[in-house]
This record gives structure tokens, C-alpha cells and sequence, in this order.
């Protein structure tokens, strides 16, 4: 972690490389599925740009994070953390926190990011910024094209359902989540609640309802997984717009032949 965020300050593209997957999964608002490749272009065209004397509109001033919170289960952890981000944009600074859960996998003796799930907190008021022209060029991947498991889904589908027949209540299904479980939940507050996961689990999937579920993802990483999916409402009477849609990600670890929800997170789509 202390890597990625002096590469952020010294922009060096060399740890964004090594220490991020292939596909790497990024979720502000919307989930980006190749936030790695966007990071390192971004990154790249810094160091070059510093290389041959120019000076940058953008400039990430300190990149740190708080003590953060990791939950061991074998090959892959669950790290929480709030990290601070102080950046300027020509003669504009502002310091944004991010509250972060993020997916590691250990792979070949070496520990990677996997997905990443933010809550955004801005400074006010907030300097404008254009697109980063490194960043602007690559086209966005909203949905993903690899890391995808029908036997993982079906799996986890399984393990919803049955959730879903138990009640969905929080004194039961206790092997349903492990002990360690994180949330965090739409204001950015960390706990190890499971009500509000559990809850958000009741809305249907069927948009003839007021509040509903859409945009499902299951991903597979070996011995994890997750699940992503918003919950969008429709107008009330008397409303013009619809409520601000959340966007969730369910993390899930595997012991032995059975899946357990590790993590969870929530956040704003804004516009």
C-alpha cells in the first residue's frame, strides 16, 4: 500500500504494473474494469512529461492512509482504510478521502489488488478538473471480460437464496458471513453491522416494484468472488427525480467448499 501511494507523489508507473491485476475492478460510482490500465496510462504519461522538464497541471501533492483494517483468509484479504489524497489542478489544491475496501489476492507469492471500492468525500468547492489527457483516450469497461464463473455465480446465487429463505434476519445465518465482516455503508461509516447488507438483499430484482435491483456482476477470483449490483428507486408522488441510485459490492471468501460474505460496500451514484 505504502508502494502505490509513493508511486502516486513520484509518478512511477513501475508499482501500478506489479502490484495491481490484470482487469483490476475500480468502483466510485459506476464500476470501471480496467481502472489498471487507466491508472498506469495516467501515470505514464507523467513521468514523461516530468522527464522532459515540463511541469504538470496535475500533481498529487501526498497520497497516505490511515492505519488500515486487514482480515487474513489464506490467499486473499480484505483491507479497509480511509486514505487522503491532497492534489492540484494549476493553481486549485483540494484533499480528498476516500473510504476504501479493497480485495487482495495473493498470487505467486505476492500480494496484488484485485477490486477496489470507494466512497468519495471532496473538498468544497471542489476546483474544476478536465479529464486527465493520458486517461480521456482509453475507452471504459463497463462490464467485465474476464475473471467470470457460471459455477461461481450459480454458487453464490445458491447461497443468496438461501439467505433469502432463512429470513434474511440478522440473529440468524451466522455461517453465511465471516467472522471478521466489514461494511461500509453509503455515508462512508465502517461497521460490522450486517443489517443493512441484509436488507438491501429483500429488494426484488423485478423493476415493477418501488425500489428494485439491477446491473448484476459476479466475479470469480479462485478463493474469492463478488457480487455487484445497484439498487435504484422510482419517483415518489409529487417527486421530479428518482432517488440517487446505490451502487453495492459483496465480497465473499472461500473456506473450503463454502462461501462466506467477507466485506461489504455502498456508495452514491452522484452525477
Amino acid at each position: 500500500m505504502i508502494e502505490i501511494e509513493r508511486a502516486f507523489v513520484s509518478r512511477d508507473p513501475e508499482p501500478f504494473d506489479r502490484l495491481f491485476i490484470e482487469g483490476y475492478v475500480n468502483i466510485r460510482e459506476k464500476p470501471v474494469f480496467n481502472y489498471r490500465d487507466q491508472l498506469a496510462a495516467m501515470v505514464r504519461w507523467d513521468a514523461a512529461a516530468i522527464k522532459s522538464g515540463k511541469k504538470l497541471d496535475f500533481e498529487t501533492l501526498s497520497y497516505e492512509s490511515d492505519v488500515p483494517t486487514i482480515s487474513l483468509y489464506g490467499d486473499s484479504a480484505i483491507v479497509t482504510t480511509q486514505k487522503k489524497n491532497l492534489w492540484r489542478y494549476k493553481d486549485d489544491k483540494c484533499l480528498t478521502h476516500y473510504q476504501s475496501t479493497e480485495l487482495w489476492l495473493r498470487m505467486e507469492g505476492r500480494w496484488k489488488v484485485a477490486a477496489g471500492h470507494v466512497s468519495t468525500i471532496q473538498c468544497e468547492p471542489l476546483p474544476w478538473n478536465p479529464p486527465h489527457p493520458a486517461v480521456a483516450p482509453i475507452r471504459t469497461l463497463s462490464k467485465p471480460i474476464q475473471y467470470i464463473s457460471t459455477s461461481t455465480e450459480t454458487e453464490l446465487r445458491e447461497l443468496l437464496s438461501k439467505l433469502n429463505d432463512a429470513g434474511l434476519r440478522t440473529d440468524s445465518n451466522t455461517d453465511a458471513f465471516t467472522a471478521k465482516y466489514i461494511s461500509t455503508e453509503v455515508k462512508g461509516v465502517v461497521t460490522n453491522d450486517r443489517s443493512t447488507l441484509l436488507s438491501t438483499l429483500k429488494v426484488p430484482t423485478m423493476r415493477n416494484r418501488e425500489r428494485y435491483r439491477d446491473d448484476e456482476i459476479f466475479l470469480s477470483f479462485g478463493s474469492a468472488a463478488m457480487y455487484l449490483f445497484r439498487v435504484r428507486s422510482f419517483p415518489k408522488a409529487g417527486e421530479t427525480a428518482p432517488p440517487v441510485p446505490v451502487v453495492f459490492s459483496v465480497m465473499f471468501v472461500k473456506s473450503g467448499n463454502n462461501w462466506q460474505i467477507a466485506a461489504s460496500h455502498a456508495s452514491e451514484i452522484a452525477d
